[in-house]
Protein backbone atom coordinates (compact mmCIF):
# COMPACT_ATOMS: atom_id res chain seq x y z
CA UNK A 1 0.00 0.00 0.00
CA UNK A 2 1.37 3.37 -1.03
CA UNK A 3 2.04 5.86 1.78
CA UNK A 4 -0.47 8.65 2.16
CA UNK A 5 0.48 12.01 0.79
CA UNK A 6 0.52 15.12 2.95
CA UNK A 7 -2.64 16.32 1.19
CA UNK A 8 -4.50 13.06 1.97
CA UNK A 9 -3.39 13.14 5.59
CA UNK A 10 -4.52 16.76 5.94
CA UNK A 11 -7.85 15.91 4.32
CA UNK A 12 -8.42 12.99 6.72
CA UNK A 13 -7.52 15.20 9.65
CA UNK A 14 -10.04 17.83 8.56
CA UNK A 15 -12.77 15.16 8.22
CA UNK A 16 -12.00 13.82 11.69
CA UNK A 17 -12.19 17.33 13.10
CA UNK A 18 -15.34 18.38 11.24
CA UNK A 19 -17.49 15.35 11.99
CA UNK A 20 -17.36 15.45 15.81
CA UNK A 21 -17.64 19.24 15.77
CA UNK A 22 -20.76 19.06 13.60
CA UNK A 23 -22.27 16.41 15.87
CA UNK A 24 -21.70 18.37 19.08
CA UNK A 25 -22.90 21.57 17.45
CA UNK A 26 -26.17 19.90 16.44
CA UNK A 27 -26.51 18.20 19.81
CA UNK A 28 -26.31 21.52 21.65
CA UNK A 29 -29.22 23.13 19.80
CA UNK A 30 -32.23 23.95 21.96
CA UNK A 31 -34.62 21.42 20.29
CA UNK A 32 -32.13 18.57 20.61
CA UNK A 33 -31.39 19.38 24.24
CA UNK A 34 -35.13 19.25 24.85
CA UNK A 35 -35.27 15.81 23.22
CA UNK A 36 -32.50 14.61 25.53
CA UNK A 37 -34.27 16.09 28.54
CA UNK A 38 -37.44 14.24 27.50
CA UNK A 39 -35.62 10.92 27.77
CA UNK A 40 -34.34 11.78 31.25
CA UNK A 41 -37.72 13.07 32.42
CA UNK A 42 -39.64 9.98 31.29
CA UNK A 43 -37.22 7.76 33.23
CA UNK A 44 -37.64 9.98 36.30
CA UNK A 45 -41.42 9.88 35.87
CA UNK A 46 -41.35 6.06 35.74
CA UNK A 47 -39.27 5.90 38.94
CA UNK A 48 -41.73 8.21 40.72
CA UNK A 49 -44.78 6.32 39.50
CA UNK A 50 -43.46 2.83 40.23
CA UNK A 51 -42.54 3.89 43.75
CA UNK A 52 -46.05 5.04 44.52
CA UNK A 53 -45.60 8.77 43.86
CA UNK A 54 -48.29 8.76 41.19
CA UNK A 55 -48.98 12.47 41.05
CA UNK A 56 -45.30 13.38 40.76
CA UNK A 57 -44.87 10.75 38.05
CA UNK A 58 -47.85 12.07 36.09
CA UNK A 59 -46.64 15.67 36.32
CA UNK A 60 -43.09 14.87 35.16
CA UNK A 61 -44.49 12.60 32.44
CA UNK A 62 -46.84 15.35 31.24
CA UNK A 63 -43.94 17.81 31.04
CA UNK A 64 -41.93 15.25 29.08
CA UNK A 65 -44.83 14.79 26.67
CA UNK A 66 -45.16 18.55 26.20
CA UNK A 67 -41.52 18.79 25.09
CA UNK A 68 -42.34 16.38 22.25
CA UNK A 69 -44.43 19.14 20.68
CA UNK A 70 -42.22 21.99 21.88
CA UNK A 71 -38.94 20.78 20.38
CA UNK A 72 -40.42 20.47 16.89
CA UNK A 73 -41.97 23.92 17.12
CA UNK A 74 -38.70 25.47 18.34
CA UNK A 75 -36.72 23.68 15.63
CA UNK A 76 -38.84 25.36 12.98
CA UNK A 77 -38.96 28.72 14.78
CA UNK A 78 -35.20 28.89 15.38
CA UNK A 79 -34.32 27.24 12.06
CA UNK A 80 -32.49 24.49 13.96
CA UNK A 81 -33.89 21.45 12.15
CA UNK A 82 -31.21 18.74 11.97
CA UNK A 83 -30.90 15.08 11.04
CA UNK A 84 -29.75 14.42 14.60
CA UNK A 85 -32.95 16.02 15.84
CA UNK A 86 -35.06 13.64 13.77
CA UNK A 87 -33.11 10.68 15.20
CA UNK A 88 -33.41 11.91 18.79
CA UNK A 89 -37.11 12.56 18.31
CA UNK A 90 -37.74 8.99 17.14
CA UNK A 91 -35.55 7.52 19.88
CA UNK A 92 -37.22 9.54 22.64
CA UNK A 93 -40.68 8.54 21.37
CA UNK A 94 -39.67 4.87 21.40
CA UNK A 95 -38.27 5.18 24.91
CA UNK A 96 -41.40 6.94 26.18
CA UNK A 97 -43.67 4.32 24.64
CA UNK A 98 -41.55 1.38 25.83
CA UNK A 99 -41.23 2.68 29.40
CA UNK A 100 -44.96 3.47 29.52
CA UNK A 101 -45.85 0.00 28.25
CA UNK A 102 -43.54 -1.55 30.86
CA UNK A 103 -45.43 0.32 33.61
CA UNK A 104 -48.76 -0.66 32.06
CA UNK A 105 -47.77 -4.32 32.11
CA UNK A 106 -46.49 -3.99 35.68
CA UNK A 107 -49.88 -2.73 36.86
CA UNK A 108 -51.78 -5.01 34.44
CA UNK A 109 -53.66 -2.11 32.88
CA UNK A 110 -53.68 -3.83 29.48
CA UNK A 111 -53.17 -7.42 28.29
CA UNK A 112 -49.58 -8.30 27.28
CA UNK A 113 -50.85 -8.91 23.73
CA UNK A 114 -51.11 -5.12 23.24
CA UNK A 115 -47.38 -4.76 23.87
CA UNK A 116 -46.53 -7.66 21.56
CA UNK A 117 -48.61 -6.13 18.75
CA UNK A 118 -46.85 -2.81 19.34
CA UNK A 119 -43.36 -4.37 19.32
CA UNK A 120 -43.88 -6.37 16.11
CA UNK A 121 -44.79 -3.23 14.19
CA UNK A 122 -41.92 -1.21 15.66
CA UNK A 123 -39.35 -3.90 14.87
CA UNK A 124 -40.53 -4.18 11.26
CA UNK A 125 -40.56 -0.43 10.62
CA UNK A 126 -37.27 0.20 12.44
CA UNK A 127 -35.53 -2.59 10.53
CA UNK A 128 -36.82 -1.23 7.21
CA UNK A 129 -35.67 2.30 8.06
CA UNK A 130 -32.23 1.09 9.13
CA UNK A 131 -31.78 -0.79 5.86
CA UNK A 132 -32.68 2.14 3.62
CA UNK A 133 -30.62 4.52 5.79
CA UNK A 134 -27.55 2.33 5.20
CA UNK A 135 -28.18 2.79 1.47
CA UNK A 136 -28.37 6.58 1.78
CA UNK A 137 -32.16 6.70 1.48
CA UNK A 138 -34.94 7.45 3.95
CA UNK A 139 -38.56 6.58 4.65
CA UNK A 140 -40.35 9.80 5.65
CA UNK A 141 -42.89 9.87 8.46
CA UNK A 142 -46.54 9.77 7.42
CA UNK A 143 -49.56 11.67 8.73
CA UNK A 144 -51.13 8.43 9.96
CA UNK A 145 -47.90 7.66 11.80
CA UNK A 146 -48.14 10.97 13.63
CA UNK A 147 -51.79 10.30 14.47
CA UNK A 148 -50.69 6.94 15.87
CA UNK A 149 -48.13 8.59 18.13
CA UNK A 150 -50.66 11.12 19.42
CA UNK A 151 -53.27 8.44 20.12
CA UNK A 152 -50.81 6.18 21.93
CA UNK A 153 -49.46 9.08 24.00
CA UNK A 154 -53.00 10.18 24.79
CA UNK A 155 -53.92 6.65 25.86
CA UNK A 156 -51.09 6.70 28.40
CA UNK A 157 -52.59 9.82 29.96
CA UNK A 158 -55.99 8.15 30.26
CA UNK A 159 -54.71 4.82 31.57
CA UNK A 160 -52.33 6.22 34.16
CA UNK A 161 -54.79 8.90 35.27
CA UNK A 162 -57.39 6.17 35.76
CA UNK A 163 -54.96 3.99 37.70
CA UNK A 164 -53.97 6.91 39.94
CA UNK A 165 -57.68 7.82 40.36
CA UNK A 166 -56.78 11.35 39.40
CA UNK A 167 -60.35 12.65 39.05
CA UNK A 168 -63.87 11.59 39.96
CA UNK A 169 -63.04 8.64 42.19
CA UNK A 170 -63.95 5.17 40.95
CA UNK A 171 -66.54 6.27 38.40
CA UNK A 172 -64.16 8.86 36.93
CA UNK A 173 -61.42 6.26 36.76
CA UNK A 174 -63.67 3.92 34.78
CA UNK A 175 -64.39 6.67 32.24
CA UNK A 176 -60.70 7.62 31.98
CA UNK A 177 -59.74 3.98 31.55
CA UNK A 178 -62.26 3.47 28.74
CA UNK A 179 -60.97 6.60 27.00
CA UNK A 180 -57.37 5.44 27.37
CA UNK A 181 -58.23 1.91 26.20
CA UNK A 182 -60.10 3.20 23.14
CA UNK A 183 -57.25 5.55 22.22
CA UNK A 184 -54.76 2.69 22.54
CA UNK A 185 -56.79 0.48 20.20
CA UNK A 186 -57.04 3.37 17.74
CA UNK A 187 -53.32 4.02 18.05
CA UNK A 188 -52.44 0.40 17.33
CA UNK A 189 -54.75 0.35 14.30
CA UNK A 190 -53.12 3.53 12.99
CA UNK A 191 -49.69 2.06 13.72
CA UNK A 192 -50.35 -0.83 11.37
CA UNK A 193 -51.89 1.37 8.70
CA UNK A 194 -48.81 3.59 8.78
CA UNK A 195 -46.64 0.48 9.03
CA UNK A 196 -48.08 -0.79 5.76
CA UNK A 197 -47.33 2.60 4.20
CA UNK A 198 -43.73 2.46 5.44
CA UNK A 199 -43.25 -1.10 4.22
CA UNK A 200 -44.59 -0.16 0.78
CA UNK A 201 -41.99 2.61 0.67
CA UNK A 202 -39.38 0.08 1.77
CA UNK A 203 -40.33 -2.34 -1.01
CA UNK A 204 -40.20 0.46 -3.58
CA UNK A 205 -36.79 1.67 -2.42
CA UNK A 206 -35.47 -1.91 -2.22
CA UNK A 207 -36.62 -2.57 -5.80
CA UNK A 208 -35.03 0.66 -7.03
CA UNK A 209 -31.75 -0.24 -5.37
CA UNK A 210 -31.74 -3.73 -6.90
CA UNK A 211 -32.20 -2.30 -10.40
CA UNK A 212 -29.89 0.68 -10.07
Amino acid sequence: MAPKTATEEASNTRVEEIQPTSFWKDLQTVPNLLSLSRIVMILVAAVFYLNGHHMAGLIVGAIAGATDWLDGWLARLLNQTTELGAILDRVSDLIIETVAFACILHYRLLPPSFFIVYLVREYLVTSARLFVAEKGRSIPSSFVGKVKSNLVMGSFVGLFSAHAQLIGGESGSVILYKIGYTMMVGGLVCSYISGIQYMRSFVRIYTELKHS
